[in-house]
């Protein structure tokens, strides 16, 4: 029985009956609009489904339609560049935002595909068969599809071709330049690799203290207001990777609106066209059904992993889990599922670690490597950080970047917490560094965490008994946190030298500032009287970032040396 009835309807949740044989994730069209849903209960002929679209004028007795296949993304060339919603249907406009069962697929348009396989050899998933050299900056590969394999009886001459035409066929199967998988089912491949290289973002509190390993897994928790997305943004400008995924999770559609923008307007320094074009959006705003939301985060990491497949670092940023966690509550409320802490379904941990697992460098099927790196932001509510997502969430990734209220009221951005951050792969990413010719890249990480935990002990020492109380050396830790903080840690996101900082800027500034308290620390223990030294001007120390170019170190050890022989003359 491949049709039935809609029997009733509770906001997502749609009763049926009359289908038989139906299993569980099974995806049906609802309604004369052919919403799609999901069954996510069986009982009989009936069958409980979440709707991923707005149920509203649904009614009882109209068409349910089975589909014989779970929820599945269309993947194939012209992703990148495009914005879509959270089954990955293309949002043409604002008019086709929310309305049900509109742009559901993508347009059957032609494509230029170039083949490079030879006709009558044996193939496997992931083997080459062509690109396609109209889908964007970043090149589109044509491979043989997981599952398939078998002897190339045909390949089709360089033409165009419509995206659900044949290009080739191998085995006695058919291969297209689209094709559909699974969401919830990470893509296959032959092992995992170790993750070494660090996934270069821009930001100098995270690549010089906190990084993330391309392949690795970190979150973003903060309260309202302490700046995760403009974190999250300058990532997606900024990052090294050569595919971004971006899914707006839950997020206000003025914040989703800024990313298009900005993206459009932002050149990529990779190809000098935009950056948007190797960008792909995921737009699952508040105003739009909650069970898309649920499933637009396994949409995204299904994406960056057909680009993994291809042989290319794909990193997905998710803003916000936590808004995804709420999905699932509300979600489990309607079916009457048991709750557990703070009315969280009790899977909620799987579903996390699930989600965070789907991150990783492979060995790809075919003779490729790729990874998936995962940035997810958290949201908790009141800035609670013991709440349930956040703390499951910590569970299952390498790197956290806490964001600080306190530093982000105090206008230091980016407002991540060097006391409740941290990174699991210091010790990979320092041998990666020193292999690279930063061989004090660990020393240097280690110094400034050193630096910046003394000053913050002595700082509620000082608001106790006057900083005037102190020793002369924990008066200089005292303005060598500053020094580091404000000339270092903090970082602008509209200042054009600024926004972005190379790795050796970075190591430079660091340089500038560690070497400028050693200096201090010296004359102070030589009998220098500590207000002496604090009275120096330091502003050269703290302008070194905004003068010198984004990528410029030489200016900034340039700067160095001068800050040192004015020190040594005074």
């Amino acid at each position: 029985m491949n049709t039935g009835v809609v029997r009733r309807v509770n906001g997502p949740l749609v009763e049926l009956d009359g289908l038989a044989g139906l299993a569980m994730a099974e995806l049906l069209e609802v309604g004369a609009a052919g919403l799609p849903a999901e069954v996510v209960a069986l009982s009989g002929t009936g069958a409980t489904a979440q709707a991923y679209e707005y149920t509203g004028g649904l009614h009882p007795g109209e068409p349910v339609r089975r589909l014989g296949r779970p929820l599945a993304a269309r993947l194939g060339p012209g992703l990148t560049g495009g914005v879509y919603d959270g089954l990955l249907h293309p949002l043409a406009g604002a008019g086709t935002w929310l309305v049900p069962g509109a742009a559901r697929t993508a347009s059957r348009r032609a494509w230029s595909f170039t083949p490079v396989a030879t006709a009558g050899v044996r193939v496997g998933p992931g083997d080459p068969l062509g690109t396609v050299a109209d889908a964007g900056p970043v090149e589109h590969r044509v491979l043989v599809p997981p599952g398939v394999r078998g002897r190339l009886d045909e390949l089709r001459p360089a033409g165009r071709y419509r995206d659900d035409e044949p290009v080739a066929v191998v085995g006695g199967t058919a291969v297209t330049l689209t094709s559909w998988w699974p969401v919830r089912q990470p893509r296959p491949y032959r092992h995992r690799l170790p993750s070494t290289a660090p996934l270069v973002t821009g930001q100098r509190v995270l690549d010089a203290v906190f990084p993330v390993v391309k392949g690795g897994a970190a979150a973003v928790p903060g309260g309202f207001g302490t700046g995760k997305t403009v974190l999250l943004q300058q990532i997606a400008k900024w990052c090294d990777a050569d595919v971004i995924v971006y899914v707006g999770c839950g997020e206000r559609g003025n914040e989703l609106a800024d990313v298009l923008a900005e993206l459009a307007q932002l050149t990529d320094p990779r190809t000098g066209g935009r950056l948007a074009d190797r960008t792909v959006i995921v737009a699952n705003t508040s105003n739009m059904p909650i069970m898309a939301r649920e499933a637009s985060i396994y949409t995204g990491v299904t994406v960056a992993e057909y680009y993994r497949d291809m042989g290319y670092d794909a990193v997905v940023i998710a803003d916000s889990t936590s808004r995804w966690a709420e999905a699932l509550r509300e979600f489990a409320s309607r079916t009457g599922a048991l709750p557990a802490e703070e009315g969280y379904p009790a899977g909620l941990a799987s579903a996390l670690a699930a989600f965070y697992e789907r991150a990783g460098r492979v060995a790809a099927l075919g003779d490729r490597e790729g990874s998936v790196t995962i940035i997810g932001a958290v949201s908790p509510p009141g800035g609670d950080l013991t709440e349930p997502v956040t703390a499951h969430t910590q569970r299952f990734v390498r790197t956290l970047w806490t964001l600080d209220r306190d530093l982000a009221y105090a206008r230091h951005y980016p407002a991540v917490s060097w006391a409740g951050s941290y990174c699991r792969d210091t010790g990979t990413i320092g041998g990666w560094h020193a292999g690279h010719g930063d061989t004090g890249w660990a020393a240097r990480g280690a110094r400034m965490v050193t630096l910046l935990s003394e000053a913050d002990r002595l700082a509620a020492l000082a608001d106790l008994v006057g900083t005037a109380a102190l020793p002369g050396p924990e008066r200089v830790t005292l303005l060598g946190g500053r020094l580091l903080r404000e000339a270092v840690l903090q970082q602008s996101s509209l200042s054009p030298n600024d926004a972005f900082c190379a790795p050796a800027k970075s190591a430079a500034l660091a340089d500038l500032v560690l070497d400028v308290v050693a200096r201090c620390m010296d004359l102070v223990e030589a009998g220098r009287p500590p207000d002496q030294v604090e009275d120096l001007d330091f502003s050269a120390v703290i302008r070194a970032r905004e003068e010198a170019g984004p990528t410029d170190a030489d200016t900034v050890r340039r700067r160095r040396d001068a800050v040192l022989a004015t020190l040594e003359r005074s």
